[in-house]
């Protein structure tokens, strides 16, 4: 075999830190800047949930109760999903095409997980919370409504809704921070790609 056939056949070099999963920047930054963007979404809904969900708490005005509650609906079961699952898409494209890796490195494993308990969390509880407290809030005469018309799933959507805040600006602070350092898989590829390079 003459050096040209075996100079075509051969892989070019990997350079060191390159370990190919590199997207090109233009896309890397797209996908940054709507996994950002659908995050904060998510998270400015679960803190306006919050909000919501005090005041129904404290207002003593029927009106406004109905109101809080049917909004809160609306906004948990319309608005949260897609944020949710574009949040969860988008950071697993980023995880997969980027040096940080989907299983390389503790914070992204913990961002992964907390982002499917909090999307498993709100569809399967949270959601009929939110639906059976508009439903409550609905079935008495508008004037008439108070607290114990709704019951106390209006304080378990609110300790819900809480808990989804706090778990998202954990997730947030991961990202800034990421802490822990790399995965038994992290480190075997860190490895791996050093004796290549």
């Amino acid at each position: 075999m003459d050096a040209t056939a075996q100079k075509v056949s051969t892989p070019p070099p990997v350079r060191p830190g390159h370990d190919g999963r590199r997207i090109r920047p233009r896309l890397r930054k797209l996908l940054l800047t709507c996994h950002i963007t659908l995050s904060v979404g998510w998270l400015g809904v679960e803190a306006a949930q919050v909000v919501l969900g005090g005041a129904g708490l404290l207002t003593g005005n029927p009106a406004h109760m109905r109101a809080v509650y049917l909004v809160m609906e609306l906004l948990g079961t319309t608005l949260v999903p897609p944020l949710a699952v574009g949040s969860l898409l988008t950071g697993i494209l980023l995880g997969l095409g980027t040096p940080w890796g989907l299983l390389s490195h503790y914070w992204m494993l913990a961002k992964l997980s907390l982002n499917l308990a909090l999307i498993v969390n709100g569809h399967f509880v949270l959601r009929h919370w939110l639906e059976q407290q508009a439903e409550r809030a609905l079935a008495v005469a508008p004037d008439s409504l108070t607290g114990p018309h709704v019951g106390a799933v209006r304080v378990q959507v609110l300790a819900g809704v809480g808990v989804s805040l706090a778990v998202l600006v954990t997730a947030a602070t991961l990202s800034v921070y990421k802490p822990w350092g790399r995965t038994r898989f992290g480190r075997r590829d860190a490895s791996t790609r050093q004796r290549i390079g």
